[in-house]
C-alpha cells in the first residue's frame, strides 16, 4: 500500500525533535528518527531534495579520491553505505561501471585498498546488485566503447541512483510511514530561544502566508550551505553561529549528447571530473571553484559553462570539442563542507559533522553539516545519537541498513498498459513497489496512460505527485518527482498537458496554469 506524503506538521504539539531543512541529510535524520520512536516534524523552506541535494553527479561512491587525503575511514564508511543502500534502494541505487584512464602506481594501489576497504560489499545484496573488484581493460575493450584514444584503463565498480530526487523522496516518504510530518514549502523566520535553550521555530507557510510557531524538545539545523544563515539571521542565536564561512565550493554538470556508454573518470592535482552515460546522454561533472558570495545569491551562470566546456575540451582529449550547441541541460549548487573552502576546494574535507551547540552554551540544538547522499543514513543515525543524548534517552539500535525505503521493495509482476517495456521499466525505476499504484490510477483514468516522454513517462505520475508527494508547484513534478524535466525541457505541448493534469488536480484556474508554467520555464532555462 502507497504511504502519501501528506504535506502539514501539526503546530498544537511539542515534537521530540524538528529538523529545519528537507534535502537528502534532513530527509534521512527524520527517517532515522521516527524509525527509533522520536516523535519527528521537518520542515522545508522549498521542495524536499530542491537546493544542493539536487546538485549531484547521481553517484553512490565509496569514496575513492578520499585515500588522496588518507581518510581511511570515511573511505570505509562510505563503502559500508554504499551496500547499505543497495539493499534498502535496490530500485534506486545500481551497479555503476567506470573507466579510470591511463592509470600510474598511485591508481593500482589505491583501487587494491579500495578493494580490500570493500572486502563485505556484496554481503546481504542481491546477485543483481554485485559489485566486482577492479581490472585492467584491454584494448579491445576500450574500443568497444568508444574509447580507442585511451591507451590503457583501469575498470572498477560503483554505483548510481540515475534518479537522486526520488531517494530524497524515499526517505521523507519512509519517515512519515513511521508518524512523522512534513512540510515543504515553510521557510523558518527565526529560531525560538528560552532560558539559553532552544525551543522551536517561528515558521512561514508559503502557501497560506501564515505565521507559526512549532516547539521541540530538540531542533536540528540540517540546512547545508545555508546553517550558518539560519544561526546568524536569528537574534537569539546569531552569538553561536561562529565564524562566517569565508567561501564554499561551488559544483556544477552539463547534459549533453552522448559520449560512451560507460563513465570515464579523469583526475588532476586539482580536481577530478567525470563522463557519465545518463539515460542516453552524458553527464559531465563536477567542477571545483570557490564561491564567495551570499549562498541566497548563487545561481548557474553561463559563463561557468562555458569556461567548464572549455577545461572539459583541453583536458579530456575528446575526438571531436563540445560546444553550447551539445549542452542539452546544467545544473549545479553549493556544497556544504565542513570546513571553509580555499581558492582551492578540491582537497576540502568531505567529512560530515555534528555541533552540539549545548557545548557552547545554546542547549537543544544541533548543526548536522558536510552531508551526502552515499553516507546520508549512516550520518542520521549519528545525528539521532545526539538527539538522544540531548533528550536523555538510552541509544537504541537503528533499523534502517536493512530494511528496504518505503516504495523500494521489489515492484510487483505487473503487465503495464501495454505500450511496450519502456513505460513499465521507467515506473519500476522510479517507484519501485510503488510503481503499481502509479498504474492502477493510469488504468482507472485512461486519459492519464498518455506517455509524455521518450522513456515512457505517463501522465499518471504528474496526478501521483500531488495526491501522494506533496507537489505544489509545476516545477515540483517536472524536476523531483517524476523525471520529466530533469533532461531538460519537455516541449511545449507536453508542458502544457502536464501542467494541465496538475492544475485539474489542485483546482487551478488559467491564470495559476500560466503562472506555473512561466515559472517551470524559467527553472529550465539553460543561463546565456
Amino acid at each position: 500500500m502507497t504511504t502519501s506524503i501528506t504535506r502539514g506538521v501539526d503546530r498544537d504539539r511539542t515534537w521530540d525533535v524538528l529538523i529545519i531543512g528537507g534535502g537528502i541529510t534532513g530527509a534521512a535524520i527524520a527517517y532515522e528518527a521516527a524509525a527509533t520512536g522520536l516523535s519527528t516534524a521537518l520542515v522545508e523552506k522549498a521542495d524536499f531534495g530542491g537546493a544542493t541535494s539536487a546538485a549531484t553527479g547521481k553517484l553512490i561512491h565509496g569514496g575513492l579520491r578520499y585515500l588522496k587525503n588518507f581518510e581511511l575511514g570515511l573511505v570505509r564508511e562510505s563503502l559500508a553505505e554504499r551496500r547499505n543502500l543497495s539493499v534498502i534502494a535496490p530500485n534506486l541505487v545500481v551497479p555503476f561501471p567506470m573507466v579510470l584512464p591511463e592509470p600510474g602506481l598511485v591508481e593500482h594501489l589505491g583501487l587494491t585498498a579500495y578493494d580490500v576497504l570493500s572486502f563485505d560489499r556484496n554481503h546481504g545484496v542481491d546477485e543483481g546488485h554485485h559489485i566486482p573488484a577492479h581490472r585492467m581493460m584491454s584494448a579491445e575493450e576500450l574500443k568497444a566503447h568508444g574509447l580507442g584514444h585511451i591507451d590503457k584503463a583501469i575498470l572498477y565498480y560503483d554505483c548510481m541512483m540515475p534518479h537522486p530526487e526520488r531517494l530524497t523522496l524515499a526517505f521523507i516518504r519512509s519517515a512519515v510511514a513511521r508518524g512523522a510530518q512534513v512540510e515543504n514549502h515553510t521557510r523558518v523566520e527565526r529560531l525560538i530561544v528560552d532560558d539559553a535553550r532552544v525551543t522551536g521555530a517561528r515558521v512561514i507557510d508559503a502557501v497560506s502566508g501564515e505565521a507559526s510557531t512549532l516547539s521541540a524538545r530538540v531542533v536540528v539545523n540540517a540546512t547545508g550551505p545555508w546553517a550558518y544563515d539560519l544561526l546568524a539571521s536569528s537574534p537569539d542565536t546569531a552569538a553561536y553561529a561562529g565564524h562566517r564561512p569565508t567561501s564554499r565550493s561551488e559544483g556544477i554538470y552539463i547534459v549533453t549528447r552522448q559520449l560512451s556508454d560507460i563513465m570515464v573518470l579523469y583526475v588532476s592535482e586539482h580536481g577530478h571530473f567525470s563522463f557519465a552515460p545518463w539515460r542516453g546522454h552524458s553527464l559531465i561533472g563536477p567542477t571545483e571553484t570557490a564561491y564567495k558570495g551570499e549562498v541566497d545569491d548563487w545561481s548557474l551562470t553561463g559563463r561557468a559553462i562555458d569556461d567548464f566546456l572549455a577545461h572539459i575540451n583541453t583536458t579530456s582529449r575528446l575526438p571531436q570539442p563540445l560546444t553550447r550547441e551539445d549542452v542539452v541541460t546544467a545544473f549545479g549548487g553549493l556544497r556544504p563542507l565542513v570546513e571553509s573552502a580555499g581558492d582551492d576546494s578540491y582537497g576540502a574535507s568531505r567529512a560530515s559533522e555534528v555541533v552540539d551547540h549545548a557545548a557552547q552554551g545554546l542547549a537543544g540544538l544541533l548543526t548536522a553539516t558536510g552531508g551526502k547522499y552515499t553516507t546520508s543514513r549512516a550520518f542520521a543515525e549519528k545525528v539521532r545519537r545526539h538527539i538522544d543524548d540531548a533528550l536523555g534517552r538510552g541509544h537504541v539500535a537503528s533499523p534502517t541498513a536493512d530494511v528496504p525505503l518505503d516504495g523500494c521493495g521489489v515492484p510487483s509482476n505487473d503487465e503495464g498498459l501495454g505500450q511496450g517495456d519502456a513505460t513499465l521499466d521507467h515506473l519500476r525505476s522510479l517507484y519501485g513497489s510503488d510503481a503499481s499504484s502509479v498504474l492502477t490510477l493510469a488504468r482507472e483514468h485512461p486519459e492519464l496512460a498518455e506517455v509524455v516522454s521518450d522513456e515512457g513517462a505517463v501522465l499518471a505520475q504528474v496526478a501521483f505527485a500531488v495526491r501522494h508527494e506533496a507537489a505544489l508547484h509545476l516545477d515540483d513534478v517536472l524536476l523531483r518527482r517524476t523525471a520529466l524535466g530533469t533532461l531538460g525541457h519537455p516541449g511545449q505541448a507536453r508542458l502544457q498537458k502536464i501542467a494541465q493534469v496538475m492544475g485539474q488536480e489542485l483546482g487551478w484556474d488559467t491564470a495559476r496554469v500560466a503562472e506555473e508554467m512561466s515559472a517551470a520555464e524559467r527553472a529550465l532555462r539553460l543561463p546565456d
